[in-house]
């Protein structure tokens, strides 16, 4: 049960990190049904697991960042990055207890933001300094649970005018830095270390690992051809479940 447990846990982490559906949702409703992990450890080592597909699939773009740390990609990843962190601070320190409560309003957050992610908008613009600071809002919003980080900054980029491809890879470029931040936050926050044994961990991490590059490369070929709208559709219904659950 221990090893099945993992399992279910590296699947949703990788799948839900990427796709625009919240991975931070579906981990606060697993726990309260009974499936989760609180080991800090093990949910570092996600974390690590995720940030790693992440790097496998952008290494060029990576590799191009740490040539050039000055960089126009550089210097909007930074933009970015900036009021998410002030956002994800007040986040933590004001919601932090109710946020459970919360959960089914940020799944309808997230479709509100992927139906309009999927109206027409005019894709004739560039990332600049201004697109890339109000994508860093989108993204300080989604530190709340329920909140899809992947939809809500893409779906903030697509309303911008912003090519949907672009904003695809800038949300996952985006998403390196806030990994590693929430990695770090978890490690202050979280009380005990706790245990976890090596083979449950290796299989959630692999796990992770390989969903979260199916996850990547899906969503970028969804995102290319598709509407975000059968997300939408997703979300919606599960925050209905999620008030049920939560609330019932």
């Amino acid at each position: 049960m221990e090893y099945a447990k993992a399992l279910i846990l590296g699947l949703v982490q990788g799948l839900t990190e990427f796709l625009p559906i919240s991975s931070s949702g579906h981990l606060m409703l697993l726990e309260e049904l009974g499936i989760g992990q609180k080991s800090l450890i093990f949910n570092i080592m996600l974390h690590v697991a995720t940030l790693l597909s992440v790097c496998v699939i952008y290494r060029k773009k990576l590799w191009e960042c740490v040539k050039h740390p000055l960089s126009k990609e550089v210097r909007h990843i930074v933009i970015a990055t900036l009021p998410t962190a002030a956002i994800a601070f007040f986040v933590r320190l004001t919601f932090d207890k109710i946020g459970l409560k919360l959960l089914p309003f940020g799944f309808m957050i997230t479709t509100a933001m992927l139906v309009l992610g999927s109206l027409k908008w005019e894709q004739n613009k560039k990332m600049d300094n201004v697109s890339a600071f109000i994508t860093g809002i989108a993204q300080g919003i989604a530190t709340i649970g329920g909140v899809s980080r992947s939809g809500s900054t893409v779906s903030a980029q697509i309303m911008l005018g912003i090519d949907k491809k672009e904003a695809g890879d800038f949300s996952f470029m985006l998403s390196i830095p806030i990994i590693i931040g929430s990695a770090v936050a978890e490690a202050i926050a979280f009380d005990g270390f706790g245990k976890v044994s090596a083979a449950p961990l290796l299989i959630a991490m692999a796990a992770a690992f390989l969903s979260g590059l199916l996850a990547i490369k899906t969503f970028l070929r969804i995102l290319a051809t598709k509407s975000l709208l059968p997300f939408a559709a997703y979300t919606f219904l599960i925050s209905i479940a999620a008030f049920v659950i939560i609330y019932g």
